[in-house]
């Protein structure tokens, strides 16, 4: 490898047009509900796919335009080796996929074959998209090991899920000694470590995390309360017994066969317990089913029920080998809106449902509530640091080892390629680029970083100036929580968990000890321990 250090002079041209003056002108719980727990994997083979909540309140920009003054960049020569890529952040690059349905190129993949033609020349590498055949979306795992084991990877550098970045990790390189060079903060780092090994990293903009969401015109108009959900979140309000007094009063002023409330087992357990200061497995590897403060949190929505607070889950039944059938509402049609009533009143949304939530009227969101394992002095900007937001799904870039790379890949240095990754998607992200970097620069001189996302103050689809400050605070309490990626590969089963107390109301403790032998026992024959 040669490396070379350039002086690049970007310029910017511009036409100005002076008359008169200057004018200027982005399941494992066995469930029958509409969508099932166990979801497919990231496709890897084609169109770009962000693998969990990456895009929230609005749009992420994808400018990557340059800087107009002079900047040294540091150049390498790799003699033009191929690097394959797939998934994720590269999916616009499939040349299979490039065309709309009038036969033209698609915008997306204009642009992001721009910035990949800059890294080509900046690394001097050919950039070539490939597609795992064969992936389905559930097989993805296993496809990839099969190129693994067969000698080569299918791709040299791809985005995976959180749980696949667990199934392959003994075939990735280990980027854990230079893993600094990357420039990027911890928050993003972590979604790639395992037991403190780091793997890969994520380009997701943390603490984008699902939220639980209202109509602000039904809650008015029809259950006749001027105080919404979030008022009580801001006002330091929405503990459990705060939450419970205030869904009571609702319950009291809606029609029969409306409830104030229904989330489902998974999504509770997905976000409740972290809300109360702890997520179901952490990056050390700890199953955390029969911590306390998780099991107040999974009997507090059995408690809504047995209440009368949230709509009633229905047809349970557990069956022979374990797995829980049950009728939950899993998507937003059985919200309440504007003046119609349905089956409830606050649910939980994710980003993609965002453009939907309009249909509803002058809609808001609010926060999961918390437990005796939080506290707060006021409003909700003195909520404890044990009240997190847990990412539970996410995007890893990851790099296979060296031997099982192609031919020109395998001279690549390991974070040099992840370098590659890197500069893409600060040229697809510009807003990401800098809330990577600003916090990696900040814990570098050891300072205190406030990670507001990528794009703070961004309306997006919220029509509440509240509600954009308190989603853009939640990025602050940004965790990670492996728990979908250990259901997901049927190695803990944390929505069997929560749907054996939740909807067959077993006892939260004795059920946690069961699956967190079974997980422990799981973890260590598959070598996750």
């Amino acid at each position: 490898m040669k490396r070379k250090a350039v002086m690049k002079l970007c310029a910017v041209a511009m036409t100005v047009a002076m008359v008169g003056g200057l004018v200027a002108c982005g399941n494992d719980a066995g469930n029958n509900s509409s969508t099932p727990d166990s979801t497919p994997q990231e496709s890897t083979g084609g169109e770009e796919s962000t693998g969990g909540e990456e895009s929230t309140g609005g749009e992420e920009s994808t400018g990557g335009e340059e800087s107009s003054e002079e900047a040294q960049e540091e150049t390498y020569d790799f003699g033009g080796a191929v690097v394959r890529v797939n998934g994720g952040q590269w999916g616009d690059l499939n040349e299979e996929t490039k065309l709309d349905d009038d036969g033209n190129v698609k915008t997306g993949y204009l642009e992001k074959r721009a910035f990949a033609d800059q890294l080509e020349a900046k690394y001097n590498i050919k950039i070539e998209y490939v597609v795992l055949e064969g992936d389905d979306g559930y097989n993805t795992q296993e496809l990839i090991l099969s190129s693994i084991t067969s000698g080569e990877c299918f791709a040299d550098l791809f985005a995976v899920s959180d749980n696949i970045i667990l199934g392959i990790r003994d075939y990735l390189a280990d980027i854990t000694d230079d893993v600094d060079k990357l420039e990027i903060g911890s928050t993003y780092i972590e979604p790639g470590t395992w037991q403190n090994r780091v793997y890969g990293w994520t380009y997701d903009n943390m603490g984008s995390s699902y939220v639980m969401a209202y109509s602000r015109t039904y809650i008015k108009e029809v259950a006749g309360m001027d105080v919404m959900p979030l008022d009580k979140f801001k006002a330091g309000e929405w503990s459990y017994d705060d939450c419970i007094e205030y869904l009571t009063e609702m319950k009291a002023n809606l029609p029969e066969g409306t409830y104030p409330i229904c989330i489902h087992t998974n999504h509770w357990a997905s976000m409740a317990p972290a809300a109360n200061g702890v997520v179901s497995i952490d990056s050390d590897g700890n199953i955390n089913l029969t911590n306390e403060y998780y099991v107040e949190a999974l009997e507090f929505y059995k408690t809504l029920l047995e209440k009368g607070l949230a709509l009633p889950i229905t047809d349970v039944k557990v069956l022979e080998d374990g797995s829980i059938e049950s009728t939950q509402n899993y998507s937003m049609d059985n919200m309440s809106g504007n003046k119609e009533s349905k089956g409830y009143v606050i649910g939980m949304v994710e980003a993609w449902q965002y453009p939907g939530m309009p249909d509803k009227g002058d809609w808001g969101i609010v926060p999961w509530p918390w437990g005796s394992n939080v506290t707060c002095d006021g409003d909700y900007t003195t909520l404890s640091d044990t009240y997190m937001v847990p990412q539970s799904i996410w995007t890893d870039m990851v790099v296979p080892k060296a031997e099982y790379r192609a031919a020109g890949a395998k001279e690549i240095p390991d974070i040099v390629l992840h370098q590659i990754a890197r500069d893409f998607c600060d040229l697809c992200s510009p807003d990401g680029q800098a809330a990577r970097h600003g916090e990696w620069e900040a814990e570098k001189n050891g300072e205190e970083y406030l990670n507001l996302g990528y794009t703070p103050g961004d309306p997006g689809y919220f029509t509440n100036e509240e509600d954009i400050e308190v989603f853009d605070w939640l990025h602050t309490r940004s965790c990670v929580d492996w728990g979908h990626a250990f259901n997901s590969n049927t190695v803990v089963r944390v929505n069997r968990n929560a749907a054996s107390v939740i909807a067959v109301g077993n006892d939260a403790r004795s059920t946690g000890e069961s699956f967190l032998q079974e997980g422990e026992a799981n973890m260590k024959d598959k070598g996750y321990k």
